[in-house]
């Protein structure tokens, strides 16, 4: 289960999808939900199926042979070659050449030869004798091939035609059943041919077997909502991963990228770090000088002590105290772009775990701090961590190469209209800046994940829409960042493109403008490798609070 929910988690996160779509296509693509056959009655559904399609294939071979029409094409392809061999008199060499390929059988040798005879000869009529030929040829092949194969034994002959027909007919019965042991054998109950079921077994044992594999999913459904893996939606009543199933991921995540920030040649070190406070760990250290004794570990100290001497009187080699966490609280807003742009190069599924790694961290580590999301397009909402793996950007549905649109943000049918998926700083700041409030953490900052400059904002009770941007985006945008620096609210910005640098309007660009009011720094991850810078900074800053 682990496993599944592992990658059923990952597909949700990466991918335009809800959890039902991801379980399905896991099915489809071999996930063995055998455990449920015996218990669903597919099992002895799937015995009966193979049992009649047997019983079908019996009553064929008892019924017909293949001999007559083994005959016929064993004859027309002697009055082909004939035919063929009368034009080629006058060009023993070539006649010599056909008669080899006829006498192998060989269909790809003739198909090679024709044009060939052709062009040397000038005969078009030749090129007809020599299709035909290659036609008879492989309808012999599969005439034998299949009497080797079936072994008829009826006394009722066939036609040529009638008799490829019935061959077809019996390879895709064959087939059908060959996918039913596999689905008994491994659980995979998509992956074959539902239309050969319905044509060779009737309407009722496919509807059968679609409502037994309807119970089998709803099966595989309580069994991950019974462990606590999934969680049904009150509205909807689709699946989704519980709060425990987005903490593993966020934990998962924050693993890997522990992993690679150890393994990674430019020394990044990053670690739970200590500091003078009250809020201990459960995990203890070896005392250093320096150390307050306030965070004694005398469990851990008389076990050293007597490990080491056989009795309870200690040296200072024995001693170990609890780790300290510090106490420097703060809040943190992570604003996340969701404009259409950050579906491209796997930005935002980058940016998604970053978010959940992010929260793991804070949960673990920094129990009193509070982490909170907002995402932003042409407007701004909050989120919680557990909205994360199912999120995805907006999509474009405007292409036009210039747009201006003015709309009225009182009118409710006017805005019903408002394409989501342009970039509005300026409200994705000020919802921002409100959650932080005014409160009494005194350190807070904003997160900014993006990918563009800003191409909408409000002004007033009007929505501007602007492609490419306007002064007003950017101005709106400055004004909302020298609001949050006057709260007292740094803005650290990790940008996925270099579109801030160019000079839109005036002098400087957009990011020249925006360093000298966010106080915060900007960096340009690559968006795999943004997770790490991430939260090397948010813990390096913490280091600094503490």
């Amino acid at each position: 289960m682990d496993r599944l929910m592992s990658v059923l988690s990952e597909m949700v996160m990466r991918y335009d999808m809800q959890l039902d779509d991801a379980l399905r296509e896991l099915i489809n693509r071999g996930l063995p939900v055998n455990l449920f056959l015996k218990e669903g009655g597919m099992d002895d559904l799937v015995d009966q199926f193979i049992q009649q399609l047997d019983d079908q294939i019996n009553e064929v071979l008892d019924q017909f042979h293949l001999q007559d029409a083994i005959d016929s094409t064993r004859d027309s392809l002697e009055q082909a070659r004939k035919q063929s061999d009368d034009r080629l008199k006058k060009h023993p060499e070539l006649q010599k050449q056909l008669k080899d390929a006829a006498e192998r059988q060989s269909s790809d040798e003739l198909y090679r030869l024709k044009w060939d005879l052709v062009k040397e000869t000038g005969q078009k009529e030749l090129g007809s004798s020599i299709s035909r030929m290659q036609k008879d040829m492989e309808d012999l092949n599969t005439l034998q091939e299949g009497q080797k194969r079936f072994a008829f034994r009826g006394d009722q002959g066939l036609s040529r035609k009638e008799a490829l027909e019935l061959l077809r007919q019996m390879q895709d019965m064959e087939d059908l059943k060959q996918s039913m042991k596999q689905a008994q054998a491994n659980g995979d109950l998509f992956n074959f041919d539902l239309e050969k079921l319905a044509r060779y077994l009737g309407p009722e044992s496919y509807e059968e077997f679609l409502e037994r594999r309807d119970r089998i999913m709803e099966n595989l459904r309580k069994l991950m909502e019974e462990q606590g893996q999934v969680v049904r939606d009150e509205d909807t009543g689709e699946m989704k991963l519980s709060p425990n199933s987005v903490r593993r991921i966020g934990r998962r995540a924050l693993e890997e990228i522990f992993s690679a920030l150890k393994s990674d040649d430019t020394g990044a070190n990053i670690t739970a770090e200590e500091g003078e406070g009250e809020q201990v760990s459960t995990e203890s250290r070896p005392m250093e000088f320096g150390d307050s004794v306030h965070a004694l570990d005398i469990s851990a100290t008389l076990i050293n002590t007597y490990i080491r001497t056989g009795s309870n009187r200690p040296g200072f080699q024995d001693i170990e105290v609890f780790r300290s966490r510090g106490q420097a609280r703060s809040a943190t807003v992570v604003l996340l772009d969701m404009s259409g742009s950050m579906m491209r190069a796997d930005r935002f599924y980058y940016a998604k775990r970053m978010v959940l790694a992010l929260d793991a961290l804070i949960r673990e580590e920094y129990k009193d701090d509070r982490l909170m999301v907002v995402g932003f397009g042409t407007f701004a909402k909050s989120y919680t961590p557990a909205d994360i793996p199912s999120l995805q950007p907006f999509p474009v549905t405007m292409f036009d190469p210039h747009i201006r649109l003015r709309l009225d943000a009182s009118n409710e049918e006017s805005m019903a209209f408002a394409p989501e998926y342009f970039t509005n700083l300026q409200r994705g700041l000020s919802l921002s800046r409100k959650l932080l409030g005014s409160g009494e953490t005194k350190n807070r900052q904003i997160i900014l994940i993006t990918d563009g400059v800003p191409t909408a904002h409000f002004e007033g009770s009007t929505l501007h829409i602007n492609y490419p941007p306007s002064p007003g985006d950017f101005d709106f945008a400055l004004r909302e960042t020298r609001a949050a620096t006057d709260d007292g609210i740094v803005i650290n910005t990790f940008l996925l493109t270099s579109d801030w640098e160019f000079s839109y309007f005036g002098d400087e660009s957009f990011i020249q403008q925006f360093a000298k009011h966010s106080q915060g720094r900007i960096f340009y991850p690559h968006p795999r490798q943004m997770d790490r810078m991430v939260l090397v900074d948010f813990i390096q800053n913490k280091k600094t609070l503490i």
